[in-house]
Parts: C-alpha cells; sequence; structure tokens
C-alpha cells in the first residue's frame, strides 16, 4: 500500500545517510534538501513517544542508529562538554553551577 512504501523510501533513504554517517541515522527539519526526511524523523520520534510507533519499524530503526530521544541526548552532550571545559580552565563554581543544572 502507499503509507507502506512511503515508509519504507524514507527509511531507505535514512539509512543511506546512516551508513555514510558512520551509523548517526538523523536529519535535521533544517537541511533544505532533506527537510521532508527531517520531518519524517520527527513524526517517528512523535509515534515512538506515544507508544504507536509499530514495533517492528521501532527495531528497524535502532539498527541503524536512530535516536529517538535526539534533543535530550543534545542537551545532554552539551551540559558534559560545558562541565568538562569548565574541569579544564580548573573553575570549580563554573563546574558546580553545571551539575546544578543538570
Amino acid at each position: 500500500d502507499f503509507l507502506e512504501a512511503t515508509w519504507e523510501q524514507s527509511f531507505e533513504e535514512l539509512r543511506l545517510i546512516a551508513e555514510g554517517n558512520g551509523g548517526a541515522a538523523h536529519v535535521s527539519t533544517y537541511d533544505p534538501q532533506r527537510s521532508e526526511l527531517g520531518i519524517w524523523c520527527v513524526t517517528q520520534r512523535q509515534l515512538e513517544k506515544s507508544a504507536k510507533l509499530r514495533a517492528d519499524r521501532k527495531a528497524r530503526l535502532l539498527e541503524i542508529g536512530f535516536d529517538f530521544k535526539l534533543l535530550e541526548t543534545a542537551r545532554e552532550q552539551s551540559v558534559e562538554k560545558r562541565r568538562l571545559a569548565a574541569e579544564a580552565s580548573h573553575k570549580p563554581s563554573e563546574v558546580d553551577h553545571i551539575e546544578d543544572v543538570i
């Protein structure tokens, strides 16, 4: 059916991107060449969050490195980078503040 074919086409496009990015399966909605795929990725995250994503599709997305919690992962990485930078500059007050934010 049409919806299944559309999902498969988007998945395959994302799989090829992940393959070229060393397993990083994510696309920005701000990328003008891939905005439709970016929106598809957002939709997959929303479906997963609301427990409406089919289990087989979720498993396939996970196999190619799809991050269902992309924003949370990015936020955690940002906090960790700031913490490491503060530790490297030996400013304990900044380290304490960053840990308070977490």
